[in-house]
């Protein structure tokens, strides 16, 4: 089977979706069948690359500036250029189906390709293109429902990454979604084969976007607060970067504890790979999720999670078992989960393991892939 795979972000560009879209395309290819990613340039990374025997990349003349993040217009600037690719591509290639990721902005394209070449698509729901996962884009989002709702409709197949997201856009859209959870290489994300000796500081670890929907003002005050409950010293690792960066070095200076917070910036995947391994607890105060590739990777990695009780993070942490989940109603609940498991080294080993078995038992992406395959198979 050929598919062809649409997102405007594919690593290094973007966060989770964009890894999302890769993991998907691999695990596609060694499966056997013929993978083919359209996605967005960035500096030189341009033009048509063979990754693999069976996975080809190629990357659109795109205007972007931030291998993080991108605005509407730069977005609009890879829909553009996808629409005047796609339908001679698709004609020349005639491949089984698209996988569209994101309803907005990429999926508009599956609906185009279809009506110009016949070409059935899927569109996998990620997150903040669902109303009511993100309260930033709530407008957007009521402007540009008659176009979200024709690209759901016309779809072979709408896919959401949790039971939570699904039942937003049950919500918000005529369209039943189907659920379709994210994988994790946990191969690759794996505890330490040897427990490294352990600082005298807890350490504590977010990886993800430096942005306002993380909630990650209320992380910093509350780890502030954890460390004036806690009997031991803690640490706090930020992997990642975005626009909120500045603001929130400023409010870790106020609030004294810039002393113990690093800024690591984006990571290559063997540097996050002993991030995560050298971490006591991961934390994930998301104001809303799909379904968090970062909890994922720790759980893997045989680390607690500490998570804010939304959408995505309750379907992988179980409270108790293998993390603690939080309310955002209740923010000090968030330091007080922090001081708990800074002075419990018992309970973080135990989650940890019982993380990680989880994450074995219920997560791959060849699984993922397998069953995004099965939705083009004919009768």
């Amino acid at each position: 089977m050929k598919l062809v795979l649409v997102n405007y972000e594919y690593p290094p560009l973007g966060g989770g979706a964009g890894n999302a879209t890769a993991c998907i395309a691999r695990a596609l290819a060694r499966q056997g069948h013929q993978a083919v990613v359209v996605t967005g340039a960035f500096r030189d990374l341009r033009g048509a690359r063979q990754e693999s025997a069976n996975l080809k990349v190629v990357r659109l003349d795109s205007h972007r500036l931030h291998a993080d993040r991108s605005n509407y217009a730069e977005m609009l600037s890879f829909v553009a250029a996808a629409a005047r690719f796609l339908p001679r591509f698709l004609r020349a290639e005639q491949p089984d189906g698209m996988i569209v990721f994101f309803s907005l902005p990429c999926g508009p394209l599956g609906w185009w390709a279809k009506i110009r070449t016949s070409t059935r698509y899927v569109v996998s729901l990620r997150g903040s293109d669902v109303p009511g996962t993100e309260a930033s884009v709530g407008r957007m989002h009521r402007i540009l429902t008659p176009v979200r709702r024709l690209v759901l409709r016309n779809a072979l197949a709408v896919v959401a990454n949790s039971q939570g997201l699904a039942r937003l856009s049950q919500a918000a859209d005529p369209t039943p979604p189907r659920v379709i959870p994210n994988g994790v290489d946990a191969e690759f994300f794996s505890p330490a084969p040897k427990p490294a000796s352990r600082p005298h500081a807890r350490r504590f670890l977010y990886v993800g976007r430096l942005q306002s929907q993380k909630n990650l003002m209320t992380m910093l005050d509350q780890f502030a607060r954890a460390r004036k409950l806690s009997p031991v010293a803690l640490e706090l690792q930020l992997v990642g970067d975005g626009p909120q960066r500045t603001e929130l070095e400023a409010h870790a200076h106020a609030l004294a504890i810039s002393d113990v917070v690093s800024w690591r910036g984006w990571l290559d995947k063997a540097t996050l790979l002993e991030a995560y391994r050298s971490s006591d607890v991961v934390l994930n105060p998301s104001l809303g999720e799909g379904m968090p590739n970062t909890v994922l990777e720790a759980m893997a990695c045989g680390v607690a999670v500490i998570a804010s009780r939304v959408n995505g993070n309750d379907e992988l942490v179980a409270h108790g078992e293998t993390g603690l989940l939080f309310d955002l109603a209740d923010a000090d609940a968030l330091g007080a989960a922090i001081a708990n498991l800074a002075s419990d080294d018992e309970s973080c080993r135990t989650m940890g393991a019982r993380a990680r078995e989880v994450a074995c038992a219920q997560y791959s992406w060849d699984a993922t892939a397998a069953q995004y395959a099965a939705l083009f198979q004919r009768d």
